[in-house]
């Protein structure tokens, strides 16, 4: 039975999701390689390229992919292995990150540590080890120059540090690997937070209701802790006197009442401060590890496209939309939304921070265009801060999300009938059209133009129901 670094990883965030991915593949939940997922591989492939492009004009002595396989079933493959002139071997572990992270979801110095122990265990020795990232501060300017787009960080001590830990946790992944059967009741997971469970948490917790204490936004690690230790999952036998937030005691509300906690006298309140006409406004974006355009730094997000519903105040709905269809930054785009929002009316946006910081980063590149930002910025109203505590449905599952709120307030208004249904899979969309042919990229780009469309038009009608209450 083999087992890669993505394997031990696995088994570090949840051993026994290991135990079914390497034993019982066939039960593991499907579409678990998400787009984001898909995503993250793909710009790791682009950043390797920049370090190999990096290594080759160095001159250096280096072998890139090197395998190493142990007869225990320990499987590397190794980035960029080094042999210095002085005789050192270094391995270097390359990550499409901008730093070296060490947190839950992500750590790479337990990436580099196994990298390090299989390679050792297979014979070839290891005398340091580095991290490479990329630069945050790195502006492309031109064709990509791999020696500033790239940061070298010696972790050498940190990986020792973590050696003897390690490889107890490599051991004891092989030796649960080649276990037949195991418990299948509970798993780690229940002591983490959704965001943060295995793919196979249903299998190991099926009691687990769908609406549950993992449904309460934002609950802290000490209280949710408390609720597992007391068998507490059910959002109804959730204590009243429990030390909750306001917002997060209207989601348990919600769940032992079995409707929506709605106050109208503040949904009122917050309508009465929108101001017509009202400019219902969505921006999608690109990102990408190694810039792909001049201006951009890595992950850096910037506009590509723009959707805007326009209500009067006498019910006229006019729909107008952006979409940029060259890889360069956006200052047509900022133009065309002087030509399409008007001096005055509210612009409302979801999650409008979004929206703001755009617009702020777009004030830095373009000082000129500034004045006019700042103020759309000024007028900016957030739809969402809604449902966070005026209107709490337990149906929303603990989160204000638009595609969480839309199927419960407008059923009739869906994305499953559209080529593009989230803001990932828009951002591949994007990068596939600006490099297609013109049949081709004209398509992708009406996919995109659809569902920017719907995102406004979903706002439109929360507005609307909103509004009738």
């Amino acid at each position: 039975m083999r087992v890669t670094k993505t394997d031990f990883i696995h088994y570090l965030n949840c051993p026994k999701s290991f135990w079914v991915l390497k034993r019982q593949p066939d039960q593991y939940p499907p579409g678990d390689f998400s787009l984001f997922l898909q995503k993250i591989t793909r710009e790791g492939f682009e950043v390797e390229e920049c370090v190999r492009s990096f290594f080759k004009n160095s001159g250096r002595d280096v072998t890139f992919q090197k395998v190493f396989e142990t007869s225990d079933g320990l499987y590397a493959r190794a980035d960029v292995i080094e042999r210095s002139a002085s005789g050192e071997k270094i391995l270097y572990e390359v990550k499409s990150s901008t730093s070296v992270k060490t947190d839950q979801s992500a750590n790479h110095l337990k990436d580099a540590c196994f990298q390090k122990i299989c390679a050792e265990r297979a014979g070839e020795n290891i005398d340091r080890v580095f991290i490479v990232h990329l630069n945050a501060s790195y502006k492309r300017d031109g064709p990509i120059e791999p020696e500033k787009l790239l940061t070298f960080i010696d972790v050498t001590e940190q990986v020792v540090d973590l050696e003897r830990e390690t490889a107890l946790e490599i051991d004891q992944a092989l030796v649960l690997s080649r276990k037949e059967f195991i418990d299948r009741d509970g798993c780690p997971c229940l002591y983490k937070s959704r965001g943060n469970q295995c793919d196979t948490f249903r299998i190991f917790n099926p009691r687990v209701p769908r609406h549950s204490i993992y449904s309460i936004p934002r609950l802290s690690a000490k209280l949710r802790n408390e609720f597992v230790s007391r068998g507490i999952f059910d959002l109804r036998d959730v204590p009243d006197d429990c030390d909750l937030s306001e917002g997060q005691l209207l989601v348990v509300q919600s769940a032992k009442r079995g409707k929506p906690i709605i106050n109208v006298s503040e949904i009122r309140s917050f309508l009465s401060k929108i101001e017509f006409p009202v400019y219902f406004f969505d921006f999608e974006t690109y990102a990408s590890a190694v810039p792909l355009i001049d201006g951009a730094s890595p992950h850096r997000q910037f506009p590509v496209q723009y959707s805007l519903h326009v209500l009067e105040a006498n019910e006229v709905l006019v729909h107008r939309d952006f979409l940029e269809r060259e890889a360069r930054l956006p200052l047509e785009l900022i133009e065309r939304m002087q030509d399409d929002i008007g001096p005055e009316g509210s612009v409302v946006s979801w999650h409008a921070s979004f929206e703001k910081t755009r617009n702020r980063e777009l004030a830095v590149d373009f000082p000129h265009k500034a004045a006019f930002l700042d103020t759309l910025n000024a007028r900016m109203v957030d739809l969402e801060d809604v449902f966070k505590s005026s209107y709490v449905d337990i149906e929303f599952d603990g989160s204000t999300s638009i595609k969480k709120v839309l199927p419960i307030l407008c059923p009739e208004l869906k994305y499953d009938d559209l080529d593009v249904q989230d803001g990932t899979s828009a951002m591949e969309a994007w990068q596939r059209m600006v490099s297609a042919e013109s049949d081709e990229a004209e398509s992708i780009a009406q996919a995109l133009l659809r569902y920017c469309e719907r995102d406004t038009l979903a706002m439109v009608e929360i507005y609307r129901f909103l509004a009738a209450l």
